[in-house]
């Protein structure tokens, strides 16, 4: 039996904003997984854009989302979840931002929560509290957790300010708040961290690298320990790595690659 897989999205988390903040919970998973901090985002570098590559597993000009107003696509492409539903998963979204629910289609999701509102730094508690008490009471394969207050701070107060990087280590206390519902109950997920953009300033949505470099964090029993990846990873990578751990198939699609680098091959 597969084991289950959970990943987050702390949005407008830049990689040297995570190794600025104090996250004992990612520093873990970067220590005992594999990793990269110069994953690239797709362009605009702006959130449902970035989103809808990472769940779709295509760039931009595929699916053809450049705002934060979705528009359907006038060629379909399955999202992860969509593949999942397709093969009778269990899956589960948490979310504090509600464009996102255009990432896949309606009925896709098995369990659907939603705080409509990322302003604060205890929406993303809201998120993660609700995430672990579900996960306490359900068999899961696939679970997204989206924590948004990362991006206000940045808006608010600049990327790399100081409420801004204490707002990361406020969703890596979310990221081990969930985490342990799994160990509570004994089950090992393989578990990935990943940011939708960068930011600088106020703002983000350029090509300059501090908007387009995102972290990407695979770790648990599936994936090569204490290994910085090689591969070249773009963000529209997730989808079909994550199908391939969850034991899914590859939409023919998806224009991402699966990292393989990253797994441990008799595992997956």
């Amino acid at each position: 039996m597969l084991n289950p897989v959970i990943f987050f999205s702390i949005d407008g988390m830049r990689p040297d904003g995570l190794t600025a903040a104090k996250t004992p919970c990612i520093d873990r998973l970067i220590a005992n997984g594999s990793w990269s901090l110069s994953a690239r985002t797709v362009m605009p570098s702006v959130t449902l854009p970035c989103h809808t590559s990472m769940h779709r597993g295509v760039d931009v000009p595929r699916h053809g989302i450049t705002t934060n107003t979705f528009q359907p696509l006038a060629r379909p492409v399955p999202s992860l979840f969509d593949v999942a539903k397709a093969n009778q998963l269990t899956t589960g979204m948490f979310f504090n931002w509600g464009e996102l629910r255009d990432l896949m289609a309606p009925d896709s999701p098995s369990i659907v929560y939603l705080h409509n509102d990322p302003s604060y730094a205890e929406s993303d508690w809201i998120i993660a509290r609700s995430a672990a008490d579900h996960i306490r009471r359900i068999d899961f394969d696939l679970v997204f957790v989206y924590l948004g207050y990362t991006d206000i701070a940045g808006h608010d107060h600049g990327w790399m300010s100081e409420p801004y990087i204490d707002a990361i280590s406020n969703a890596d206390a979310c990221v081990s708040h969930v985490l342990s519902a799994y160990a509570e109950r004994g089950i090992e997920p393989n578990v990935l961290v990943v940011s939708d953009h960068g930011g600088h300033g106020r703002s983000h949505g350029t090509e300059m690298d501090e908007d387009m470099t995102i972290p990407w964090v695979l770790a648990g029993p599936s994936i090569v320990p204490r290994q910085e990846l090689k591969t070249p990873i773009r963000i529209f990578d997730t989808c079909p790595t994550l199908a391939s751990l969850a034991g899914l198939p590859l939409a023919k699609e998806w224009e991402g690659k699966v990292i393989s680098e990253a797994f441990i091959s008799s595992k997956v």
